[in-house]
């Protein structure tokens, strides 16, 4: 794969790793009360440590993986076979019907922001991220092709940097927006957030399907 290739490969995955509607949701309010500062960078380092640590795992194990005839295209596809096929079955639960289950996270959410404290927040976003299985799935083929990429560390760098910061979004997005807008962000927060809390496994089932699609045919394509 080429570096252009691969670095959209890695903005397409890292925008797919972003679909965490809890952890956004989660942020969304913190950003639109006061004091937000503190409870959001919290919220960032939580969600952010959770990603880095399993992330960091998953790309110093793939780099060292023995080199293999042909680029280790065959790890590759096996990796996004899997993937993929979890995936598919991701979203056929997530677009069942869970009325109860996304009221009950909306409640939890809306619990969290009222009662937690700032270490706390710290916290409930690392377990939001932890147990995100969708996100990591679609990161670790980002991940292995980063890792044995024939090219230099510093370019390994950036699209390390670009992955992370495209599947941080959630997290990094309504602090930015409340600093540059202030409470002018206000009503467009209380708008996502009542679309994300409508549609949160709609959201990340669409997310599964169209990128279980495209590991499968990209993993096929490896093998023959």
């Amino acid at each position: 794969m080429t570096i252009l290739g691969l670095a959209g490969q890695t903005a397409l995955l890292g925008v797919a790793a972003a679909f965490t509607p809890s952890l956004f949701a989660l942020q969304i309010l913190v950003c639109g009360g006061d004091p937000w500062k503190r409870r959001a960078l919290a919220v960032s380092i939580g969600g952010g440590a959770a990603f880095v640590i399993v992330g960091g795992l998953m790309f110093v194990g793939f780099a060292q993986l023995p080199t293999l005839p042909g680029g280790g295209g065959d790890v590759d596809a096996v990796l996004r076979l899997l993937g993929g096929a979890i995936l598919v079955a991701a979203a056929v639960l997530l677009f069942r019907p869970h009325p109860g289950l996304e009221h009950r996270v909306e409640s939890d959410i809306e619990g969290y922001v009222a009662r937690a404290s700032t270490w706390l927040f710290l916290g409930i976003a690392f377990a939001l991220s932890i147990k995100d299985l969708s996100s990591f799935v679609v990161l670790a083929p980002a991940l292995h092709d980063i890792a044995v990429a024939d090219t230099d560390v510093i370019i390994k760098a950036v699209l390390l940097v670009e992955l992370y910061a495209l599947a941080l979004s959630p997290v990094l997005a309504p602090p930015l927006a409340r600093l540059v807008f202030g409470h002018r962000a206000d009503a467009a927060f209380g708008k996502v957030y009542a679309f994300t809390m409508s549609h949160q496994f709609q959201l990340v089932g669409g997310m599964a399907a169209v990128i279980a699609v495209y590991l499968i045919a990209s993993g096929l394509a490896l093998l023959f």
